[in-house]
């Protein structure tokens, strides 16, 4: 690999298979500045065939793709380039424990590397990790790779996401009271939204109590008509300049408190209940004349740099491991006393709070570290990280799951898009250490079962967010048993290797995402085409990450199925943004039965409890196929038969053979 780099730092090589990772050294008496500290200028020949992963927002990425090295945005997290002899280059830049390293467009020079410290004064770059370079024939594998060797090289506990457990309390189907109740959500709203479900036999487990529960007086001066429509701009303006109180249960709207609100959601049926809370109190931090800042007030920083309120001075925790810890610990610890199982912190992004104040790979040790260290100790690690996207907190934090899109917004068909571009791709650099959550959806929705589809296959948590009333029962069926576990793929789900380098909203073709089940695939395949015309491409097992084989094949929507060759694919057309697929792929079990799983739920290819030479047992009964040899050598038959147990629902091979 041939990669000069101009800078006036001393840079440090170490090499790895396939590649190398580029250390900093240098110092800076008068103090670096703190946007653009160190500058590395790579020298690569231009090209518009390449797929960039951008922070676009203080808390969000989403991929981008130009005509040229220069058009990248800043911010750019991630840099996958197609060379010109078909081979790829991945180019990952990193946060360490004081610089953080991203990539931007540079007219005349392809692009920079861009060390920063969102902090003046800091004067020694001692031994910093810029970035990891590595090469590689397949992308996907390539993209792995370099996750791995950024995580090794930093040295500071990152594990992969196969590295790390599941929350249990995630593996059932969940709903969060945001999008139905907003800010508004109370006692006497949850029960309702609790007895629903059990009317209705739909199996949520557990529930985020989310924005905004806690006592903020300034949101009770919000009109009752801003929770919608071109209102809802007046709601989203007071809440961002709304500080908290007291870390207690609104007393109007929780007048038996929090324990009580959580112990009746459990008698109910809702298992486990989850509490979320920013990491600043609340969006303009801490009510200077409330409980929570008397109580910090020795560990609380005050700040003009708030993404939501820039005008305000607002108080915020410090970036000081000892002192964030405190206040996380004791957050943590209050919501476990109301009977609390989980949390989701909110807001995560928010290091250009500490402008001056520390260094941001400091900040970002200091605030992910006292975040992970409370949720380990009082819910073992059952904890959403949210609005957490920058590299600071990519490459800072130990826990599991991450929040990977920008805001579920209801009856949007743009939205879906943005949505399925930002989580898939995002799936590709995030999703490598973390389980990446999806958002919420209503069942109700215009896209609603196209959400459900992507929330199955994309191996995170799944929760939905539907107003009172609204449940759509036969939208969440196919994703989970009886009881609300989810099948779960084993990965987080990325786009396939072909729909990489191209933008899909106008690529021609369909876009795919895929994940893998043990020893089988899914691939996915929707028309996003932004002109909402006819897309036609092919799907096959290797779509899916599978080695190369013979496999059955069975298509959700359709009731499609057959038996692929190695090497051979199916023709996929689909005619506007309405049609969409869901294929699973089978290793073939060439002489005897080809065992497809549960037909009735979209990841159904997992249900299998127990497989024997000749026999299946299913977790639960439900319809189930079947590919099968014929004994005179004709091609194989589909069998589908619906068993009725509840548990246990075995089938013998021999009663399906001909």
């Amino acid at each position: 690999m041939k990669l000069s780099i101009r800078s006036n730092a001393v840079l440090t090589v170490t090499n790895l298979p396939h590649g190398f990772a580029c250390r900093v050294n240098t110092e800076n008496p008068a103090g670096f500045e703190p946007d653009a500290s160190v500058i590395l200028t790579p020298n690569l020949p231009d090209t518009g065939d390449y797929l960039a992963i951008h922070n676009h927002s203080p808390f969000w990425c989403s991929p981008f793709w130009g005509e040229h090295l220069a058009d990248l945005p800043e911010h750019t997290q991630e840099l996958l380039i197609r060379q010109a002899d078909g081979s790829y280059l991945c180019l990952l830049p990193v946060c360490d424990s004081v610089f953080k390293t991203e990539i931007r467009g540079h007219q005349g020079a392809t692009f920079d590397f861009v060390m920063s410290t969102n902090c003046t004064g800091v004067t020694e770059c001692r031994d910093q990790l810029a970035f990891v370079c590595m090469e590689g024939e397949n992308p996907l594998s390539l993209l792995r790779a370099c996750a791995e060797a950024a995580a090794e090289q930093l040295g500071n506990g990152l594990q992969m996401r196969s590295e790390k457990p599941f929350p249990t309390v995630f593996e059932s189907l969940g709903w969060c009271s945001w999008d139905a109740f907003q800010i508004r959500v109370s006692h006497a709203g949850l029960l309702d939204k609790a007895r629903e479900f059990r009317k209705k036999d739909v199996p949520v487990r557990f529930a985020i109590l989310d924005d905004m529960w806690a006592d903020v007086p300034k949101l009770r001066t919000i009109p009752p008509d801003t929770d919608s429509g071109k209102n809802i701009g007046v709601m989203h303006h007071i809440m961002h300049h709304s500080p908290l109180r007291r870390f207690a249960g609104d007393p109007i709207r929780f007048p038996n408190g929090m324990d009580a609100a959580i112990a009746d959601l459990k008698a109910e049926g809702i298992r486990d209940v989850g509490v979320w809370f920013p990491t600043t109190g609340y969006w303009a931090g801490f009510d200077p004349n409330g409980e929570e800042f008397s109580r910090y007030r020795g560990s609380l920083i005050f700040t003009k740099t708030s993404v939501f309120c820039p005008d305000d001075a607002i108080t915020v925790i410090a970036p000081d491991r000892e002192k964030a810890g405190a206040m996380f610990d004791d957050f943590c610890g209050r919501v476990k006393t109301w009977g609390g199982d989980f949390v989701k912190i909110d807001n995560q992004g928010f290091h250009s709070h500490y402008r001056d104040v520390a260094p941001i790979g400091e900040s970002a040790r200091a605030i992910h570290g006292a975040i992970d260290a409370a949720a380990e100790k009082h819910f073992g690690g059952a904890l959403i990280n949210c609005m957490g996207m920058p590299s600071e907190c990519l490459f800072n934090r130990k826990s599991a799951v991450c929040r990977c899109s920008d805001d579920f917004m209801p009856e949007s068909r743009e939205w879906f898009t943005k949505n399925i571009l930002q989580c898939a791709y995002n799936g590709l650099l995030q999703g490598q250490y973390y389980y990446n959550d999806w958002d919420m959806w209503w069942t109700d929705d215009g896209q609603a079962e196209k959400n459900s589809v992507c929330r199955a296959i994309s191996g995170g948590p799944i929760y939905v967010s539907d107003k009172l009333g609204r449940t759509d029962p036969d939208i969440l069926r196919p994703l989970c048993y009886r009881d609300g576990t989810i099948l779960r793929p084993d990965e987080s789900a990325t786009p396939t290797a072909d729909c990489l380098m191209r933008n899909p909203t106008a690529a021609g073709m369909p876009f795919k995402i895929r994940n893998r089940m043990g020893n089988c695939g899914v691939v996915a395949a929707f028309n996003i085409d932004a002109e909402n015309r006819t897309v036609r491409g092919t799907v096959s097992p290797t779509d899916a990450g599978l080695p190369a084989g013979d496999y059955g094949y069975y298509e959700h929507f359709t009731g499609a199925w057959g038996l692929l060759r190695a090497g051979e694919s199916l023709p996929v057309t689909l005619t506007n943004n309405d049609v969409y697929r869901l294929w699973r792929f089978v290793p073939y079990n060439e002489g005897s039965v080809t065992v497809l799983g549960r037909l009735d739920l979209f990841m159904g290819v997992g249900a299998v409890k127990r497989l024997d030479r000749d026999s299946v047992t299913f977790r639960e009964g439900g319809q189930v196929g079947f590919l099968v040899d014929r004994r005179d050598g004709r091609k194989p038959y589909f069998y589908s038969v619906t068993l009725q147990q509840e548990k246990g629902a075995k089938i013998l091979f021999s009663t399906i053979i001909k």
